[in-house]
């Protein structure tokens, strides 16, 4: 098979695939494991794939909308979510950034009987926790679940505030946890977002953390966003999807001290 049809076939894989395994292309093309990786690194040259731990991804040009996003992977989102829950300890203040999965972990974390502080620039987030905080209640007969909505300009595609307000709200608080949910993680790139702003309140939020916690489904791992908000060495955990395609990320993650939670 002749380069140019190599590389054709490589993108009508992509074109209905997020990933392709390396495996795979082999099988597929017929080729060497040699011929795919120097395939890959040309395609990558003319900008038109993205390499990827194991295999090759389609070039990201936009992040789905936050609408469609809501209707994506939501089993692996509440799987990770559930998970995510089961690690927080009574009393801990915890930051929540504004995501589709940290939407599910809000579900999860109404059905926590235990005392917490959950500081959010997620209306959705905030506004199911609030449901749950007249009808709980700890020993001493306050509100064993207290959510605060940070201030800030009200973001008109995804449910959220931003802004300066916003990071200067953050910078308020002390929590014990940041838990977020970025657009990629991965050993080489560390915790990535696609959105200027929301890595800009992503960061206020990890200087005021004592512990970074990523959410990520399997899609997101040894993916790569535009801005950079923590480096891998700096993440504390990552809770993710069992998935084949990603044991040699996840495996780079665990090298640099990461500790992963497949779920």
């Amino acid at each position: 098979m002749l380069q140019e049809d190599r590389f054709a076939r490589i993108q009508s894989l992509l074109s209905s695939l997020d990933r392709v395994r390396t495996e795979q292309l082999i099988q597929d093309l017929q080729v060497s494991r040699e011929t795919i990786r120097l395939d890959l690194l040309a395609l990558e040259s003319l900008g038109l794939v993205r390499r990827v731990h194991g295999g090759v991804a389609r070039l990201a040009q936009e992040e789905p909308p936050f609408v469609q996003r809501q209707t994506q992977r939501v089993s692996e989102k509440r799987a990770i979510a559930r998970a995510a829950v089961k690690r927080l300890q009574p009393g801990q203040m915890v930051f929540v950034d504004a995501g589709t999965t940290t939407g599910i972990l809000a579900e999860e974390l109404c059905l926590l009987k235990t005392e917490l502080v959950v500081v959010t620039n997620s209306i959705p987030v905030a506004l199911k926790l609030q449901s749950t905080q007249s009808g709980v209640s700890d020993l001493n007969g306050s509100n064993a679940l207290r959510v605060i909505l940070l201030g800030g300009d009200i973001n008109p595609e995804v449910p959220c505030t931003y802004g300066e307000v916003t990071l200067n709200a953050i910078r308020n608080y002390r929590a014990d946890v940041a838990l977020l949910s970025p657009f990629g993680i991965s050993a080489g790139d560390g915790v990535t977002f696609f959105n200027a702003h929301e890595a800009s309140l992503a960061t206020a939020m990890i200087e005021q953390s004592s512990s970074l916690q990523i959410l990520a489904d399997y899609s997101k791992v040894g993916v790569r966003g535009r801005y950079a908000v923590a480096t891998a060495a700096q993440t504390d955990g990552v809770v993710t999807n069992a998935h084949a395609g990603n044991a040699e990320a996840l495996a780079e993650l665990r090298g640099v001290g990461v500790e992963v939670f497949e779920v």
